[in-house]
């Protein structure tokens, strides 16, 4: 799961890094009582062949006051039909106690059923659909599995990253003295991004514009810190001198495995360590990684704030100029921009690899 003991998120100690702490904090109990209560409601609720995943604000550790459960009961094994019941009854106790976990969002992707097969393998094509696309980088990017049972769970993201790594024909260098950039999985962690960003327009039409307040805040920010982060996955195969000095070429396999690892260990972060552990590698200012992080407090607190979240939530995008907390939200994701321009397109490391990946 990603790791609530942030070691490298802690470095850009600033004023508003008791929120963050908070955040974590909560997240951490949130996560204890769910498990607490479905394993006193549905004993044996998880197993070798089932994990219940969470994603959003309680897998980032950024729970706070109005935050939605997105959870998805994951299937890696056999077919039963006792999977359905289990994930039908997750569903009614969840909706029981609906004041301490509120339910996920309309859209359907997230309070189901997901299967492992589709997930690791219909990557690309007419039968990767954008519930498949998000549940899939979401996954890697920003989940955490409920429970003892975490079996299934850690299979699918480590054959999720596999079946990624076996689409790139050279995984190192020609000179084999470093890793490349794992084209795949970036490409689609880029299509992923875009993605969300057409939706916003669709989903704006479809809902005649309720809630465009709230999504707006959260693509300017939480949507694009999931984004970042999983670009300084994909470019650390390249940059990390640590997984460099890993390479043998004696083992074709030991190399795609070598990778594999050092993938999985960093999204066991969250995407805000990720964004600390990058800034501090590769010699980012102190004062941008300040702004950075002083900038995500700052929205944090928006919207912990029952006030400001429900104004956000009732605000049509034809009002947002004129609107105090819209206009809050619009100068903190300046801010956030900023910092992330100067990481992404300023910095000697990671510009590079920004224009040749990123852009074309």
């Amino acid at each position: 799961m990603p790791g609530m003991e942030s070691t490298a998120a802690t470095s850009a100690e600033h004023p508003n890094s008791g929120l963050l702490r908070t955040c974590r904090e909560a997240a951490l109990r949130t996560r204890e009582e769910l498990d607490k209560l479905l394993s006193s409601k549905i004993p044996g609720y998880t197993s070798e062949d089932t994990s219940l995943v969470v994603f959003g604000s309680l897998a980032r550790g950024e729970w706070a006051s109005g935050s939605d459960l997105d959870w998805t009961y994951l299937i890696d094994g056999g077919a039963n039909p006792d999977h359905l019941l289990i994930a039908q009854r997750i569903q009614q106790v969840l909706e029981e106690n609906e004041a301490t976990f509120p339910p996920p969002g309309p859209t359907g992707t997230f309070g189901k059923m997901a299967f492992s097969h589709d997930i690791i393998h219909q990557i690309g094509g007419q039968n990767d659909t954008n519930k498949n696309t998000t549940q899939r980088i979401l996954l890697l990017l920003e989940s955490c599995a409920i429970g003892k049972r975490t079996d299934a769970y850690e299979r699918v993201i480590l054959g999720v990253i596999n079946r990624y790594l076996d689409e790139d024909n050279h995984l190192l260098t020609a000179d084999s003295k470093s890793y490349r950039v794992p084209r795949f999985l970036l490409n689609d962690i880029v299509r992923f991004w875009r993605t969300m960003a057409v939706d916003f327009a669709s989903k704006q039409r479809d809902r005649a514009g309720k809630g465009w307040g709230l999504r707006n805040a959260k693509l300017r920010m939480s949507r694009k810190l999931i984004f970042a982060s999983g670009l300084l996955v994909c470019f650390s195969a390249n940059l990390d001198p640590d997984l460099q000095t890993k390479i043998s070429t004696d083992q074709k396999d030991g190399i795609k495995l070598t990778l594999l690892q050092h993938i999985r260990d960093y999204v066991r972060l969250t995407p805000l360590e990720i964004l600390a552990k990058s800034m501090e590698r590769y010699g980012v200012p102190q004062s941008i990684a300040k702004d950075l992080f002083d900038a995500y407090t700052e929205f944090l607190k928006v919207l912990s704030d029952d006030e400001s979240r429900a104004a956000l939530e009732n605000l049509r995008s034809g009002d947002s100029r004129e609107d105090p907390t819209f206009r809050q939200i619009r100068k903190i994701s300046g801010v956030f921009e900023h910092a992330l321009d100067y990481i992404f397109f300023e910095n000697k490391q990671i510009a590079p690899l920004t224009r040749k990946y990123g852009v074309f």
